[in-house]
């Protein structure tokens, strides 16, 4: 049996993951440019209390610095244009820096705009605004959602601002720093173990990205293997993880709790783990509710593993088989 990135997109399919993450998502993706930034603005500014936005590290801030400071400085009309360009996604300087940010980078620069625009640095939405009902549609779906699935959300309407980089040669724009290494201020979680699960390579991926190690976690892959983040395509090739996991997958505290191991006529074996995961923007008071799916060849190599973030805390404990 060959295995392909299609069928173990399959694997565990009864998976129960929040569908009013999508859909907010694409409500908001409706909006037009200014719709959307006051979303943006009511979310980062006026709902604190309801909405959860990320807390950045100081070093992702250093990195949007010098677009912040560029912005600072711009009179007010300058300071609107310059977020409709990036809501817009339009070819500009700022757009085109803003586009070469990690998501993590990114989500920074949203959280201190947002604090610059409360401490009147940056001019905030449009005199005499009025909010549209389209964007309190958006925030009403969103504050309905727990803290992990509002980051999602937050994270999805700015990953795809600004300027659309990838395309552009290397030598046509210099890129943004390298994303900082994330310092943990506490030891990672090591020695994982999981209820009904004993599969070397899961325990070693679990481990070493607990460890930020992820050299010993891209070795654990297949050559042509895929790792599918939550609400995101397939990210496959090792080369393509590595890049995934240092820009986006530092500074995780994984806790799996328990799972079921199946094996397949081949001699692969496919695996469902549930637990908690903690991000370094949140701290270590807030865990999104999680599923990882592994699909292992029969050498023991990881051809795919897919991270699902589960609909409800029960979802925990939904483990069933394949029949």
């Amino acid at each position: 049996m060959t295995l392909t990135i299609q069928s173990a997109q399959s694997i565990f399919s009864n998976t129960q993951v929040p569908s009013l993450i999508p859909a907010t998502i694409a409500l908001f993706d409706q909006l037009n440019v200014d719709d959307q930034l006051a979303y943006l603005w009511y979310a980062y500014t006026e709902m604190g209390k309801t909405i959860t936005p990320a807390a950045p590290g100081a070093a992702r801030l250093q990195l949007a610095e010098s677009l912040l400071t560029q912005i600072k400085l711009m009179s007010p009309e300058e300071q609107t244009k310059v977020m409709r360009d990036l809501a817009s996604r339009a070819d500009t300087p700022i757009s085109r820096s803003y586009g070469f940010f990690s998501v993590n980078t990114k989500l920074a620069f949203w959280y201190e705009l947002g604090e610059l625009m409360k401490k009147g640095l940056v001019t905030p939405i449009p005199v005499g605004y009025q909010m549209s009902p389209g964007v309190k549609v958006v925030l009403e779906a969103t504050q309905k959602l727990d803290q992990g699935q509002q980051i999602t959300v937050l994270r999805n309407t700015v990953v795809n601002m600004g300027f659309d980089t990838s395309e552009l040669a290397p030598s046509s724009y210099p890129k943004a720093d390298a994303e900082p290494a994330f310092q943990r201020t506490t030891p990672s979680i090591s020695s994982v173990k999981i209820e009904g699960v004993t599969e070397p390579a899961v325990l070693g991926y679990i481990e070493a990205m607990n460890a930020d190690n992820f050299d010993a976690a891209i070795a654990l892959f297949t050559p042509d293997g895929a790792l599918q983040p939550p609400f995101q395509k397939p990210i496959v090739g090792t080369q393509a993880i590595a890049k995934y996991m240092r820009e986006e997958a530092q500074g995780l505290n994984m806790m799996p709790q328990q799972g079921i191991c199946e094996v397949r006529g081949d001699g692969s074996k496919q695996l469902k783990i549930t637990g908690v995961v903690q991000t370094p923007w949140f701290g270590v008071t807030v865990g999104m509710n999680i599923a990882w799916r592994f699909l292992i060849n029969p050498e023991g190599k990881i051809f795919f593993v897919a991270i699902d973030m589960l609909a409800s805390p029960q979802e925990l404990l939904q483990l069933t088989r394949v029949q």
